[in-house]
């Protein structure tokens, strides 16, 4: 076991579950306390919550494995993709989102389609969506622990689970926020130094690009069918559209003003992030692995900080591994239990606000065992797993997320359609077909939009009501 790293990485642990214990007393005052920190995060504190909410485990070790195993082209399709995503939401979400005055997407979509069917689906989607999505990052926590700390993979993965468990049950969104800006300084850090100190071991970029490409010609060529490139970046454009992990961070904003900023200062940090990770990151990777084959290719960058760091960085770093992956952990955790408390259990059974908090603590740790025991033997390529999760929710919700938005027309009976058409297309074409990764969607999207306006002009129009509310929130 490795002394120095492993007390870094205890340190750390010990300093987020001391943030939730803090966060508890305010989490605790309040529904909106809890699910969006009253929204009244600054947009610094919101920017760097991006970043790490975003760059998951994946894109702190599966971005990185990929680049080496499959070329930098592949994913840096997926990462332009979520900075663009940001961006766009800036434009289209963010605003109106805010002014709706909705906590969550979940809640959201059901105030606009005021329907039973519609409010029991979308939690589901997210529910199975986000399940995927955590085994991913349990993954991710489990490969760190044993390369890393030197522990065992399932024991690594338990401790993981246990922290993140605890710190979401406490503090909710505001544990979720405060330990997610301190994750994101960290990783970004950690992120710019073992890029310096890489590019310095092999001589400068044209050192490293020589040598990464002679032990994989495929380093720098887009060697895939053009459909998944291009599936892979739009999917992850629309995830910042309507991922309700991402968006949340719209609700626990100021105001309008201080959303729409904070997705564009999160859209540049992913980007600077992106480009380091994947280019400088995975080539390096692939340079110190040359062409040997190995086991665990999520385990790339592990490889490479073990051959640059010394004692001290390689305990930083798996620290900052692991503040990508808990930080994107507790929000698609805070996020599934919002789905599974507010949208479900609270529709069943009408509750009180402190009784409403409690219940999301419960439901929060119901959640997280359920993707434990999922977590044991994951497949590998954690950021095509957690992708792939994510383009079938993509497929079931970002119609009836935008349509809500923007189109005074859309009815309850299209967005249900949409839900079923969006989602079951992806579903049927993902198992069914052989495809092009993530090309999926170019056939599932256009489903729901036809499935939302047909359904929409077959029906009656929504009330003066909800009209007159969805014009309110596009006024100045």
């Amino acid at each position: 076991m490795k002394t120095m790293e492993l007390s870094i990485i205890i340190a750390y642990a010990v300093a987020m579950i001391a943030i939730g214990l803090f966060c508890r007393k305010k989490a605790a005052s309040s529904v909106s306390g809890f699910w969006a920190a009253d929204s009244s995060v600054p947009i610094v504190v919101n920017m760097f919550c991006l970043l790490a909410t975003v760059m998951s485990g994946g894109g702190m070790m599966g971005n990185i494995g990929l680049a080496a195993a499959s070329g930098i082209s592949y994913i840096m399709a997926a990462n332009l993709g979520s900075g663009a995503g940001l961006g766009v939401g800036a434009l289209v979400v963010a605003k109106p989102l805010k002014k709706s005055g909705a906590k969550t997407v979940s809640q959201f979509i059901q105030m606009r389609f005021d329907n039973k069917a519609v409010g029991f689906l979308v939690p589901i989607v997210i529910l199975v969506s986000y399940t995927l999505y955590l085994v991913a990052q349990m993954k991710a926590a489990g490969t760190v622990g044993e390369y890393v700390i030197g522990v065992n993979f399932n024991i690594a993965l338990v401790i993981t689970w246990f922290i993140f468990t605890l710190y979401v049950m406490f503090g909710g969104m505001w544990a979720v926020t405060w330990t997610d800006f301190f994750q994101g300084v960290l990783m970004m850090l950690v992120t710019v130094v073992a890029a310096v100190v890489t590019l310095s071991h092999f001589g400068g970029y044209g050192n490293l690009v020589a040598v990464a490409t002679a032990a994989y010609p495929n380093m720098g060529v887009m060697h895939l069918p053009l459909s998944s490139y291009a599936g892979f970046f739009y999917l992850w454009v629309f995830i910042g559209l309507c991922s309700p992990h991402i968006l949340m961070r719209v609700t626990s904003a100021k105001s309008p003003f201080a959303a729409s900023v904070s997705l564009h200062s999160g859209m540049i940090l992913i980007t600077v992030f992106s480009a380091l990770t994947s280019i400088i990151l995975g080539m390096g990777s692939r340079a110190v692995i040359g062409t040997e084959a190995i086991t665990n290719n999520d385990a790339a960058f592990l490889y490479l900080i073990d051959e640059i760091f010394g004692p001290f960085w390689r305990g930083l770093t798996g620290a900052a591994i692991y503040s990508a992956i808990m930080s994107t952990a507790a929000g698609l955790l805070l996020a599934a239990a919002a789905a599974l408390s507010n949208d479900i259990i609270a529709r069943i059974h009408p509750m009180e606000e402190r009784q409403q908090t409690r219940m999301g603590s419960v439901c929060i740790v119901l959640i997280s065992v359920v993707v434990l025991c999922f977590s044991f033997n994951p497949p590998e390529f954690i950021t095509i797993l957690y992708s792939q999760a994510m383009a079938f929710m993509v497929s079931a919700l970002m119609v009836p997320m935008l349509a809500g938005l923007w189109w005074k027309r859309a009815t309850s009976t299209g967005a249900l359609l949409a839900i079923i058409g969006g989602g079951a297309s992806y579903a049927i074409l993902y198992f069914g077909f052989t495809m092009p990764t993530f090309s999926q969607i170019f056939v599932s999207l256009p489903i729901s939009l036809l499935c939302m306006v047909v359904g929409s002009y077959l029906t009656p129009a929504p009330s003066d009501e909800t009209i007159k509310m969805v014009e309110e929130w596009h006024q100045h």
